[in-house]
C-alpha cells in the first residue's frame, strides 16, 4: 500500500499535516523528512519563556516546575500553540514573497 503525502490529503480537504514525516536530522533519523533545525524552535520558545520568568524574579525551581507542569502543555494546546502557528504562517508568507512563490 502506498502512503499518501500531506499534499494529497490536503487536496482532498484535510488540513496539511507533515508531523509524521519530519524530525531531527542525523544518522539515526527515524523520519522521512529529516531537518537540521527541527529541535531549534522548541529550545528557542521554552528558553525565551524561562528567561523571561527569570528576569521577573522566578527561581530555577519555579521555572522548572512551570516548564514541567500541565500549564506548559495547556499553553501549547491553546494560545501559545496559536501564536507559534501564526508565526510559522507569517514566516512562510515572507519566504513566498521573497521567492515569488
Amino acid at each position: 500500500m502506498i502512503k499518501k503525502l500531506p499534499g494529497e490529503w490536503a487536496a482532498e480537504g484535510d488540513p496539511y499535516d507533515c508531523t509524521g514525516l519530519i524530525g531531527q536530522l542525523g544518522e539515526d533519523a527515524m523520519c522521512e523528512w529529516p531537518m537540521s533545525s527541527f529541535d531549534a524552535p522548541a529550545y528557542t520558545v521554552w528558553n525565551a519563556i524561562a528567561a523571561t520568568f527569570n528576569r521577573a524574579g522566578w527561581s530555577d525551581d519555579q521555572i522548572r516546575d512551570w516548564l514541567q507542569s500541565k500549564q506548559a502543555r495547556w499553553a501549547m494546546d491553546m494560545d501559545l500553540g496559536d501564536v507559534l502557528r501564526a508565526a510559522g504562517e507569517a514566516y512562510a508568507r515572507k519566504i513566498l514573497r521573497e521567492t515569488g512563490g
